[in-house]
C-alpha cells in the first residue's frame, strides 16, 4: 500500500514536471557527476576536486541518516493507514513528519549543488553549461 502511495506521488510529480516549461535548478546548478565526468575538460584543480569530494561525503552521511529517519516514519505511516478506520488527524500528522524529512533531504541536495557551483570559477561554469547544452 505504501509503495502504491509513493508511486502515485512520484507519478503525479512526473506529470507536473512534464507540464513545467523548464527546470531552473537543473539549468543553473551542476551535479557532482557532471563535474567529475568533465573534470579534465573544465580544468578542475586538485583543491576543487578535494573540496567537492568533502562536500559529497558530508552530504552522503546526512542523506543516509535522513533516509533512515524517513523509513522509520514511513513504517509508522503504513501502520496507521492499514488500520480498519484510520484516524485522519493522526495520519495527516504522520504525513507531515514524513514531508518534513523529505524537505530536509531536498534542502541538503540544493545546498550540495550550490556549494559545488560556488567552488567552480566562471570559465568552468560556462564550459559545463556549454557541455550540458550540447548534450540536449
Amino acid at each position: 500500500m505504501l509503495i502504491m502511495i509513493f508511486a502515485l506521488v512520484c507519478k503525479t510529480n512526473l506529470i507536473a514536471q512534464q507540464n513545467m516549461p523548464e527546470d531552473p535548478i537543473g539549468k543553473a546548478l551542476f551535479s557532482p557527476d557532471m563535474v567529475m565526468q568533465n573534470q579534465q575538460a573544465i580544468n578542475l584543480t586538485e583543491a576543487q576536486r578535494n573540496n567537492i569530494s568533502k562536500e559529497m561525503q558530508s552530504a552522503q552521511s546526512e542523506f543516509m541518516t535522513l533516509q533512515w529517519d524517513l523509513q522509520k516514519e514511513a513504517e509508522k505511516f503504513k501502520s496507521l493507514i492499514e488500520k480498519e478506520k484510520p484516524a485522519e488527524m493522526e495520519v495527516l500528522e504522520q504525513l507531515e513528519r514524513m514531508l518534513a524529512i523529505e524537505n530536509k533531504i531536498k534542502k541538503r541536495q540544493i545546498t550540495l549543488l550550490m556549494r559545488i557551483k560556488n567552488l567552480l570559477n566562471h570559465e568552468q561554469q560556462e564550459k559545463l553549461q556549454n557541455l550540458r547544452d550540447r548534450g540536449r
